[in-house]
């Protein structure tokens, strides 16, 4: 080695030896608090959107929370002391030398990375990557941990000192566009973006925005269904379902692209359309059957025993799609693949700025069977476009018993990541006495080869602490069984469709007295093992909650399928019966635990009446 060399190496070791106490012994860890000192200050640039500010303030607000040590916050660089350890977060001067490693990531992607062993970036190459690379700090260097919604399900431990290794993070979500519906209030939609929901594709039902009936029916009534040998006029874009556009209309191919690009001319920033088909009923969404649109057809029945509409769809989608390009080639355009259009297209080939989404309640791939064609159809579509999307309905509301299922879950997120799904789109209205079900839905949309027991292990230990976290596991393992090992075998499972009926409680059959006993048993063990305030918050929400399952699963056992405990009266049953709407009343107002979806005759029909 060269003298010039060594003498250089010696004194970069002399330096670190000699650095600030903000730097650990070994030199690879960062300590930005220090016995309750702080050592780092936080950068944002002068000019950072709102967004990354309120990021910043995240930051700064839950490493207070946990070590009760204040960090400065600063748009002022040049103000910062020599010794402190600075945190940039989100885009300035001084970041941006790594403008060209992010231009190859995923929007929400993140990077932590240490330039110097002074200084730490937060950085995405887009504002939700800053906030999620945020979240992802706060989660692996300060323990923070978002169960559920609202102050109760936050877990923040206690901290003297806060380090950080030196050792930089790269990280982009499997799939790039995650949404749940049925989040409600601000908790609820705050605790998902903790948990880095973001919706980036617009795909859903839109055709009747794209031709909207007040104008089209006056103007263009041949671009209407024939129904029935009849010409069908919705009277509005208020009639939802029960038609489509007759595709092979003249002319609809080039309104269609007017439209389209009058919408793009309109919002400049916005990179998606919807071409999504209409709603439809059990039966039929209304497509038309006219004979130019027939001829398009394969004549043969797709996977959900539909009539195969798919080639006319993706015909005229085709030629909007390549039309509009011609202008805004930046742009892409989601679909649903749902009913008549549910399977890949036969004659044609499906343009590649097209992502469809793929409509199916997943938690019938438990059936070997189910599992097999709908893989068969995933691997099919994967052939046809660069990116898939899946449409699940993983409700929890208005479920009556807590609806788990999550390891079949992990396998199911596992193989769509491996098979060109890129997007997700889930009806969820999620119920919280299903403890970790949604955590575990967003860490593995994120990342599906996290392992689902060490997630779930986490999720129990952090809600209500080691001692009662097993009495808590084993009350949701009963209900993965539940579901994953006996509905499958009942009539509750059988019908065929996209998704099972969340309307029909019939699965409230296979509950028996032993189950609810043994739950209850499970949650006061629970209970009484819990070790602090915190965890008993949580412990008691969960408990409440099942208070509602039990009320419901019940009250149907001895009123509606007329099957009693020794002992209990009928007068006791249709007091369960009063006591679950009761709970959803009280419950209304409660960030946790109040219902996304209403519980009444009017919306469910009698068979949810007992």
């Amino acid at each position: 080695m060269k003298f010039a060399n060594f003498l250089k190496i010696s004194c970069y070791v002399l330096l670190l030896l000699a650095a600030t106490p903000a730097l650990a012994a070994s030199s690879n860890v960062l300590r930005i608090v220090d016995n309750g000192k702080p050592h780092a200050v936080i950068i944002t640039a002068p000019t950072a959107s709102e967004q990354v500010q309120n990021a910043a303030k995240t930051l700064q607000k839950y490493i207070r929370k946990a070590s009760q040590t204040e960090i400065l916050l600063t748009d002022k660089a040049e103000d910062t002391q020599d010794e402190q350890i600075r945190i940039w977060v989100g885009p300035s001067k001084y970041v941006a030398a790594l403008t060209p490693v992010l231009e190859k990531m995923d929007g929400d992607g993140l990077l932590i990375s240490f330039p110097t062993e002074k200084d730490i970036v937060i950085i995405g190459p887009t504002d939700w990557g800053t906030e999620f690379g945020v979240y992802e700090f706060l989660e692996r260097y300060v323990g923070i941990r978002w169960l559920f919604p609202g102050p109760a399900g936050e877990y923040v431990p206690s901290l003297a000192t806060v380090e950080v290794p030196l050792s930089p993070v790269r990280q982009e979500p499997a799939i790039f566009s995650r949404f749940f519906y049925g989040f409600r209030g601000t908790e609820q939609a705050l605790w998902a973006r903790r948990n880095r929901m973001h919706g980036r594709v617009k795909f859903h039902h839109n055709l009747l925005h794209l031709f909207p009936p007040e104008k089209y029916t006056k103007t263009h009534p041949e671009f209407f269904p024939i129904q029935k040998g009849k010409r069908y006029l919705p009277k509005d874009n208020k009639v939802v379902g029960n038609w489509q556009p007759c595709f092979t209309a003249p002319g609809i191919v080039d309104e269609a692209v007017k439209n389209i690009k009058a919408y793009f001319a309109d919002h400049p920033k916005e990179k998606w359309y919807s071409l999504g088909v209409n709603d439809g009923g059990f039966q039929s969404s209304g497509h038309c059957e006219c004979d130019r649109c027939q001829l398009l057809d394969s004549g043969k029945k797709n996977s959900l025993g539909r009539k195969d509409r798919s080639d006319r769809y993706f015909t005229w989608a085709n030629a909007v799609v390549e039309k509009v390009l011609e202008k805004y080639p930046d742009k892409w355009f989601g679909c649903l693949a749902y009913s008549e259009v549910a399977d890949p297209p036969s004659r044609v080939k499906v343009h590649p700025r097209i992502v469809p989404f793929l409509c199916y309640d997943r938690m019938k791939w438990v059936d070997p069977a189910i599992k097999k064609q709908r893989q068969d159809i995933t691997a099919s579509w994967s052939r046809q476009v660069p990116k898939i999307g899946w449409y699940d309905y993983i409700y929890g509301t208005p479920y009556l018993v807590p609806r788990i299922y999550f390891h079949l879950m992990a396998q199911y997120y596992k193989y769509g990541a491996a098979h060109g799904v890129k997007a997700t789109f889930s009806e969820a209205n999620p119920n919280w006495g299903e403890g970790p079900k949604m955590y575990i839905a967003f860490k593995l949309q994120w990342n599906p080869d996290q392992n689902v027991d060490q997630l779930l292990h986490e999720w129990y230990e952090y809600a209500v602490g080691k001692q009662a976290a097993p009495y808590l596991a084993a009350y949701y393992r009963l209900w993965e069984k539940f579901w994953t090992e006996r509905i499958p075998k009942e009539e509750f499972f059988q019908p065929p469709g996209q998704y099972l009926y969340f309307g029909w409680p019939k699965y409230l059959d296979q509950v028996s007295f032993e189950d609810i006993e043994t739950s209850r048993t499970l949650l006061d063990m629970a209970l009484a093992n819990v070790q602090t305030e915190k965890e008993r918050t949580r412990m008691n929400y969960l408990f409440k909650a099942f208070e509602f399952y039990e009320a419901s699963a019940l009250s149907y056992l001895g009123l509606k399928k007329g099957v009693r405990q020794p002992g209990k009266s009928i007068e006791y049953y249709q007091m369960l019966n009063k006591k679950r709407y009761d709970f959803v009343e009280k419950f209304k107002n409660d960030p946790v635990l109040k219902h996304p979806t209403r519980f009444d005759i009017k919306r469910f029909g009698e068979e949810f009446a007992w």
